[in-house]
């Protein structure tokens, strides 16, 4: 059972549970809390959160989680930031995010079990199997709640609170990429029974920014930020203006040089979800990247 308690002083006359949603509760969570007597304390009193408050009111909040059992795997796993609320973890891309059918119960979640033991697992910014680098894993369900929000992608999404700048190896084979640049093109499935994804009239609204860092003739590397999340969305926007990634053979690159997409997320900036703290977090590109450069 894990449980992380958190406090706050009300600025509303109202109920609880508005107070809880100013602070990031989803409704889900709420509802969690209207189950059990005492996970919400007013004035240090045993409380439901649909109870009144007023302006000054202290309020406690029990966030209670029961773990499931975890296969454990000995895999190296890279944390550079963790608190009782958040962990950042530099992933290699040899590891998934979720167990699947191709990686049961071979991924992130069981090598993090060997380090923390069984625990409720909330990953909250993904990466595709063969990326390597940043990504956020919430530890309860506020955290997880708020950082959600805070990456949901959609035409607002500059003005959301993470920003994610990645580095990509691409092809140069028709012309040397230079300079710097918007793609704003929209993502779908154009085949159903495939995980290939394509840019698609109709399709949900993607934005992607490029800044060439280096070139050659052969390959430029390339600061990638994401205005939007879709899935394969750098892989795809970069193969759509005719510069594939290094080793990602899915959308015109080849496995001559890398046997995975040359793609690092290398700077994740973000507000603590619940310090409201701004985190700012880089991680080095791996070797295999550099050397195609090189």
């Amino acid at each position: 059972m894990s449980e992380r308690v958190l406090e706050y002083i009300s600025d509303i006359d109202g109920r609880c549970e508005e107070f809880l949603k100013t602070q990031g509760y989803s409704t889900m969570l709420c509802k969690k809390l209207k189950k059990v007597l005492g996970l919400v304390m007013i004035n240090d009193e045993p409380s439901f959160v649909i109870a009144p408050v007023k302006v000054g009111d202290r309020i406690k909040v029990s966030i209670i989680e029961q773990p499931p059992q975890i296969k454990r795997i000995e895999k190296p796993v890279i944390i550079l930031y963790e608190d009782e609320d958040i962990a950042v973890i530099s992933k290699s891309p040899d590891i998934a995010v979720i167990s699947s059918n191709a990686h049961y119960n071979n991924c992130l979640q069981n090598a993090l079990a060997n380090v923390w033991g069984d625990f409720v697992y909330h990953p909250v910014s993904r990466l595709d199997t063969g990326t390597s680098g940043l990504m956020i894993v919430a530890k309860h369900g506020l955290a997880h709640a708020i950082l959600s929000k805070d990456i949901i992608s959609d035409k607002n999404a500059e003005a959301k609170a993470v920003r994610r700048e990645y580095i990509a190896i691409v092809y140069n084979y028709d012309s040397i990429l230079k300079g710097n640049g918007d793609i704003i093109a929209p993502i779908g499935q154009p085949y159903s029974d495939s995980m290939r994804r394509g840019v698609m009239d109709g399709a949900k609204y993607a934005k992607t920014h490029y800044s060439v860092v280096e070139s050659n003739e052969k390959f430029s590397k390339v600061r990638v930020i994401l205005s939007t999340g879709r899935t394969h969305q750098i892989r795809v926007h970069m193969s759509h203006i005719g510069h594939p990634l290094v080793g990602d053979d899915l959308y015109g690159g080849d496995k001559l040089l890398l046997t995975r997409p040359a793609l690092h997320s290398e700077r994740i900036i973000f507000t603590h979800p619940i310090t409201k703290k701004i985190m700012d977090i880089t991680s080095n590109v791996p070797d295999d990247m550099d050397d195609i450069m090189r």
